[in-house]
């Protein structure tokens, strides 16, 4: 989907963003960081929005092996589980990206942004709760709990995990701490009846 100087692009913009706020991406930083021109980097993408645009798109990209792991499983707990703790190793692997991507502030004035966000975020939901409907259907999801609440306490259990690392300077195991946060989320989420 992107060159390779399109993927360098973007990552550099996301460690810039990361590490000096989205106040401090500029295109002549941009391109000073990378070891290329101004000129240059408008061959890639015609200017800032697109670049920040790309970074959503290739953190679509970048989930979807979530996605693939939470497809792989038969069971909807086990399906659920693999969407969680995959989303975890992902971040892990990617910091800076984590740093981006919960940070509102970063496409808060941009409403192109803010909607590109707001429709990723969206299908995410909707396939979750697709699955925790399923697995209210096959009696493995607490059926006492709204599908989309049980889907709210993930995504949110996600997204609170990952802005407690981030903003504690990664002090903790984002993905041990994930496992032990799923199992007592499992605990509420599991049919016991």
């Amino acid at each position: 989907m992107f060159t390779d100087r399109q993927e360098q692009i973007i990552k550099t913009a996301i460690r810039l963003i990361a590490n000096k706020g989205i106040q401090n991406l500029t295109t002549k930083n941009l391109a000073k960081d990378i070891g290329i021109s101004e000129p240059a980097l408008y061959r890639h993408f015609d200017n800032k929005l697109e670049i920040l645009k790309g970074t959503i798109k290739y953190f679509k990209i970048l989930t979807q092996p979530a996605f693939n792991k939470m497809d792989e499983a038969d069971q909807s707990i086990l399906q659920i589980e693999n969407f969680f703790l995959c989303h975890l190793k992902i971040f892990n692997n990617n910091p800076d990206f984590a740093k981006v991507i919960f940070s509102e502030a970063n496409f808060q004035n941009e409403e192109i942004l803010l909607n590109l966000i707001n429709t990723m975020m969206n299908k995410s939901q909707l396939r979750l709760k697709t699955i925790v409907v399923k697995g209210q259907n096959s009696k493995e999801v607490n059926t006492k709990i709204n599908p989309l609440n049980i889907t709210r306490i993930i995504i949110g259990s996600i997204r609170f995990l990952i802005v407690q690392w981030t903003m504690s300077g990664m002090i903790f195991n984002l993905e041990t701490e994930g496992k032990q946060l799923w199992n007592d989320i499992k605990k509420m989420i599991v049919n016991t009846n």
